[in-house]
C-alpha cells in the first residue's frame, strides 16, 4: 500500500481500516486531494464532533492552508468534492453525510457562501430548491495542488463584451447567477470598455440600471439569434425565478420606459397593428450603438447549422414506395416550388409549413433521407436532439423547447431558404400521451408534447422528424404530419442494389445471393462492407471474398433479436 497509503475504499477489514486510519492521522498529506480524502472518511458519521476534529486536524490544516480557506470550509468542502459527480448537491446530503441535522448545516452556510463566492461552488437557485455543484475547474486546481481562483470575464471591446455577457446569461439561464449578481458583473464589463462608443453613448441616456440591462439583455437576443420579436416569455429569462418585476411589464405596456423614448427599442407591427406583447431593437439602435459589430457577427446562432454543402452526395436505395415518396418531396422542397406551393395554400387559408415524418426499422436511411434532401435543395439544417432539450428541472425542459422553436422562426426570417428543423430519433417525444399523468415527469412530457403539437401548427418553415416508432404514434401527432413516409427494411432487390452500390467490383450474382440469404437494413450493409475494406488494407488483397462477406452478415447480427440469419 505504499503507492497508495490513504486509499480506504480499497480495504476490507475493520482492523486494517483502522490501522490504515492511524498510519494516515499522524502522516504529514503529500498533497490536498489526499488531505481530503482523510477528511471525507473520517466525517462520514462524525456529527463533526471533537473526535473528528482532533484526528483530522494535521490534514485540515494543511488543506486549509494550500487552499487559502479556513477550517470550517476545508470540512464543507472536502464533502462537496467528494459529491462532485453530482450536479445538483443539496445542504440536506451534506448534512446526512456527516451524521448532523441539516439544521446544523444551515447554521454554516455563511461558511458555504464563502466557498461560493471563492468560486469553490457554484449555486443554482430556484424557486424550488438550492442544488450546489463543483466547476471542473476545481477539481483540476485541487489535483494540481493549487488553490482555485476563478477568472474574471474580461471585455476589451463591444464584441468581447457581448460574448461574456453571453456567458453571463448562461448561468443565469441556470439559476445560477441572480439578477443582482448579473447587474454588477454587467456594470463591471462596462467599466472595461468605458471609451467605447456604445457604452458611452448608454452612459449619455442617464438610464438606472433596470432599463440599462434591459437594453443589453434585448441587444445579445438580438446579436445571438437575429431575434426581431421579443416576447414577455423571452425577457422573463434576464429575472430572478423568470418573473418580469409588474412595473416593468406595466411601463411596457404604456411605452413610458426610456427606452422607447430614446427611440432603442419599439413594437413589433404586424399587420399594420404594433403588437403590445412584442418587442425587438429600432433600427437606430442596430445601426448606433451596435453599429461596430460586423454584420456576419448578428445572428451567431446560425453558426451551428449543418450546411446543406457539407454533406457528401450518397446514393440510397428505397423500396418502390419509399422512393416515390421521398421523390415527390424532393420535388416540392426545391426552392421555387416550394415558394409556389405556400402561396398557394396561404390563399387558401391553409397552413404554410410542411410537417413530414419518417418513421420505421432503424438503420433504413431515415436520418440520410434528411442530409440529402438538405443537399439537393440547398437547404441547411437545425438539428434537435431530444435527449439534449430535456432537463432534469421542473419547467426548464418547456423552456428549451419554446426557445428551439423562437430561434428555428428568427432564422427562417432572416434566411434566404428555410432551413429544415430536424427532430432526431423522436420515439421521446411522438409517443401516446399519458392520460391523468401524476408523476412530475409524465407531466412535463406531456407539456413538452403540447408545447410542440401547437408549434406545428404555427409552423411556416419544414419540421422534419425521425423515429422508430412504427406503432406507438400519438394521433394527434399523426395528424399534423402532412408527409408520412415508412421506411421498411430494404426488399431483397433492393438489398442487392445496396451490395453492388457500396462494393464495387461484386458482381451481380453474389449480390443477389447475400441480399437473399442474409435480411439486412443499409446500415448493417454498410458496416459489413467497411469491415471488409478494413480487412483489405490490412492483408493487402483487394479480392472480394464471398465467403468472408457471408461470415461478416452472420456476425453483424449475432446479438440481435430478430429471427436468426440462415445460410
Amino acid at each position: 500500500m505504499k503507492d497508495f497509503p490513504f486509499g480506504f475504499s480499497g480495504m476490507r477489514s475493520g482492523e486494517d481500516r483502522t490501522e490504515q486510519k492511524e498510519v494516515a492521522r499522524v502522516s504529514k498529506p503529500k498533497c490536498v486531494l489526499e488531505a481530503l480524502e482523510y477528511i471525507v472518511e473520517l466525517v462520514e458519521g462524525s456529527n463533526l464532533n471533537t473526535d473528528f476534529l482532533e484526528q483530522a486536524k494535521h490534514h485540515i490544516r494543511y488543506a486549509a492552508r494550500k487552499l487559502k480557506l479556513n477550517e470550517t470550509q476545508v470540512i464543507l468542502l472536502a464533502i462537496f468534492i467528494d459529491k462532485s459527480e453530482d450536479c445538483a448537491i443539496r445542504l440536506s446530503e451534506v448534512a446526512s453525510y456527516a451524521g448532523c441535522r441539516t439544521t446544523r448545516i444551515l447554521r454554516l452556510s455563511m461558511q458555504v457562501d464563502i466557498l461560493e463566492e471563492k468560486g469553490y461552488l457554484v449555486c443554482s437557485r430556484s424557486r424550488r430548491s438550492q442544488t450546489y455543484r463543483v466547476p471542473a475547474e476545481v477539481i483540476e486546481s485541487i489535483k494540481n495542488n493549487m488553490p482555485y481562483e476563478p477568472k474574471p470575464l474580461k471585455a476589451n471591446n463591444l464584441g468581447s463584451f457581448f460574448d461574456a455577457f453571453n456567458t453571463l446569461m448562461r448561468s443565469k439561464n441556470d439559476d445560477e447567477l441572480t439578477y443582482s449578481s448579473l447587474v454588477d458583473q454587467t456594470n463591471i464589463l462596462l467599466e472595461q470598455i468605458a471609451d467605447n462608443h456604445f457604452a458611452r453613448t448608454l452612459r449619455s441616456y442617464n438610464m438606472d440600471d433596470s432599463e440599462k440591462i434591459l437594453f443589453i439583455f434585448m441587444a445579445h437576443l438580438f446579436i445571438e439569434n437575429s431575434d426581431d420579436r421579443i416576447g414577455f416569455s423571452d425577457i422573463e429569462n434576464l429575472y430572478d425565478n423568470d418573473e418580469i418585476p409588474a412595473w416593468i411589464k406595466g411601463r411596457f405596456r404604456s411605452r413610458s420606459l426610456h427606452l422607447f423614448e430614446k427611440k432603442l427599442i419599439e413594437n413589433v407591427n404586424e399587420d399594420g397593428l404594433a403588437r403590445g406583447d412584442c418587442f425587438k431593437l429600432t433600427d437606430f439602435a442596430k445601426t448606433e450603438l451596435l453599429g461596430e459589430l460586423k454584420p456576419s457577427t448578428i445572428g451567431r446562432s446560425q453558426a451551428d447549422l449543418l450546411k446543406h454543402d457539407s454533406f457528401a452526395a450518397k446514393q440510397l436505395i428505397y423500396n418502390p414506395a419509399e422512393d416515390r415518396q421521398v421523390s415527390e418531396l424532393t420535388s416540392i422542397l426545391m426552392p421555387d416550388r416550394f415558394n409556389e406551393v405556400q402561396t398557394r395554400l396561404e390563399k387558401a387559408g391553409m397552413r404554410k409549413g410542411f410537417c413530414c415524418l419518417f418513421y420505421g426499422d432503424p438503420g433504413t436511411g431515415k436520418t440520410e433521407t434528411v442530409y440529402q434532401l438538405a443537399r439537393l435543395t440547398g437547404r441547411d439544417i437545425m438539428r434537435v436532439d431530444v435527449d439534449k432539450v430535456k432537463s432534469c428541472w421542473v419547467g426548464e425542459s418547456e423552456k428549451n423547447i419554446k426557445a428551439l422553436f423562437d430561434r428555428y422562426r428568427n432564422i427562417c426570417k432572416n434566411a434566404e431558404l428555410a432551413p429544415i428543423l430536424l427532430f432526431n430519433e423522436a420515439d421521446a417525444v411522438l409517443g401516446v400521451r399519458m392520460e391523468g399523468a401524476s408523476r412530475a415527469v409524465d407531466k412535463m412530457e406531456n407539456s413538452i408534447q403540447n408545447i410542440i403539437l401547437q408549434e406545428m401548427e404555427n409552423l411556416e418553415g419544414i419540421m422534419i422528424a425521425t423515429t422508430n416508432l412504427t406503432t406507438n404514434l400519438d394521433k394527434a401527432f399523426e395528424r399534423r404530419f402532412l408527409y408520412k413516409v415508412r421506411y421498411s427494411r430494404p426488399s431483397t432487390e433492393a438489398r442487392a442494389k445496396i451490395w453492388q452500390t457500396m462494393l464495387k467490383g461484386l458482381t451481380a450474382d453474389d449480390a443477389r445471393t447475400l441480399a437473399a440469404e442474409a435480411d439486412l437494413s443499409g446500415s448493417e450493409i454498410e458496416n459489413i462492407v467497411r469491415k471488409h475494406t478494413v480487412a483489405t488494407i490490412l492483408s493487402g488483397d483487394e479480392i472480394i471474398n464471398l465467403a468472408e462477406l457471408r461470415k461478416l452478415c452472420q456476425t453483424e447480427r449475432l446479438a440481435s433479436p430478430r429471427s436468426k440469419i440462415g445460410f
